[in-house]
């Protein structure tokens, strides 16, 4: 198995409370920013239907003045048409505001998904890393129980080496291989 090291330094600083932190003050920040925005244009639309009402009792007043019973009443001009209204273009900003944070939670719905996921496949490197461990302690204690019983046999048989006879064969072994000497002297004059 190939070591990632700096793989698994990304992994355990994603398990950090400090990340899970962070993220929720991006999230908590975001959320924030948002309802400050839709509160500036909620506030604006209200000043304009504030604006409205005004100038609708503005118009109501002007209508209001008494008129000696024997004197016609004046005809009342028509109102210039309104200019149109503004309330649809700042529902329309805030509906937009509204889609773009939607949005910013679910980039930070993915992202905590996506740092769960880490989080999970970290733990399963983690309990696979535990496991080799193990075996790769069994198998050490195995090579170290078999290095003791080589020397063990090693010690037991240098006496068995170190006899007349051992000595006398590993002698003739060794004038068998050996070239004869005038073979390795050869030619040298």
């Amino acid at each position: 198995m190939e070591s990632h090291p700096d793989l698994l330094r990304a992994l355990e600083a994603l398990n950090s409370p400090d990340v899970w932190l962070i993220v929720a003050g991006i999230g908590v920040v975001a959320i924030l920013a948002s309802v400050l925005v839709i509160g500036r244009r909620v506030n604006h639309v209200w000043e304009e239907l504030l604006e409205i009402g005004q100038l609708q009792r503005g118009g109501a007043r002007e209508d209001g003045y008494r008129v000696a019973g024997f004197v016609p009443a004046p005809a009342v001009p028509e109102l210039p048409p309104a200019e149109p209204s503004v309330l649809p273009l700042h529902l329309q900003q805030i509906k937009r505001q509204q889609l773009l944070v939607l949005d910013e939670l679910r980039k930070a719905q993915s992202a905590t998904q996506a740092v769960a996921e880490l989080t999970r496949q970290l733990a399963t490197v983690e309990l696979r890393q535990s496991q080799l461990l193990e075996a790769l302690a069994h198998v050490s204690s195995e090579v170290q129980r078999w290095n003791a019983r080589l020397t063990a046999l090693g010690i037991e048989a240098a006496p068995l080496l170190e006899s007349e006879a051992i000595a006398d064969f590993v002698t003739h072994v060794g004038e068998r291989e050996a070239p004869p000497a005038s073979a390795v002297g050869g030619d040298r004059s």
